[in-house]
């Protein structure tokens, strides 16, 4: 008889189940899905390619902070567990204003994004740092299903493909896509990624304008 090991892991009063190093994946749980009538009002797409494009981000900051690598390290192991090796130190902290009270705070819980500039990545390793560790809360936050989906097509080399997930989680295509769906849309959202996006825009046309009329007023003198 070959001999096989098993690992239980307890989440949130769930056991995920490792057998023989491979995740149980028709085990998993999924309770918290969107639903249809919520998915139907984000653009789906576009949130998907905006948070491939921070999984990006997360890799060419390894690259371009290579003297730093260890502190840059994450990996989602088997049983999804989102392992990071910042120093506690860092700070994760997002400063927020608040116009109704004009009252500015800073928040440890807040997922979202601070920017998406890649020069403020290449100039600190702390913004990388902060940017992992609003990454991992943001996962955390998904159910089983959605973790192993977004582990196994955006974080896992080579990625799996949807037919080899749909056959894992032994479930039917309609459901399958409705978990997918959930969950890059919960981390989008989480990670306010559109929202910083339309700022970053804003913030370079008003500096394209203000540079245009800098422009004006030298020629005219």
């Amino acid at each position: 008889m070959t001999p096989f090991f098993v690992v239980f892991r307890s989440k949130g009063g769930k056991m995920i189940k490792v057998k023989d190093g491979k995740l149980q994946a028709e085990l998993l749980d999924n309770k918290g899905t969107l639903s249809n009538k919520i998915i139907e009002q984000y653009d789906y797409i576009g949130l998907k390619n905006d948070f491939a494009e921070i999984v990006d981000i997360l890799s060419t900051n390894m690259l371009v902070h290579a003297m730093y690598q260890e502190a840059l390290k994450y990996e989602i192991t088997e049983d999804l567990e989102f392992k990071i090796f910042i120093d506690e130190n860092v700070k994760d902290y997002t400063m927020t204003y608040d116009f109704a009270t004009n009252y500015t705070y800073f928040s440890k819980t807040n997922t979202s994004l601070i920017t998406l500039d890649r020069k403020n990545y290449d100039r600190s390793i702390e913004m990388c740092m902060i940017l992992l560790k609003k990454v991992k809360a943001s996962y955390d936050k998904l159910n089983e299903v959605e973790k192993f989906i977004i582990k196994s097509l955006e974080f896992d080399n080579p990625p799996e493909t949807d037919e080899e997930l749909m056959d894992r989680l032994m479930t039917y295509k309609n459901g399958y896509y409705l978990s997918k769906k959930s969950a890059y849309i919960k981390m989008a959202l989480q990670l306010n990624i559109k929202n910083v996006i339309k700022r970053e825009r804003t913030d370079i046309i008003k500096q394209a304008m203000a540079d245009a009329c800098i422009v004006t007023i030298s020629d005219n003198k």
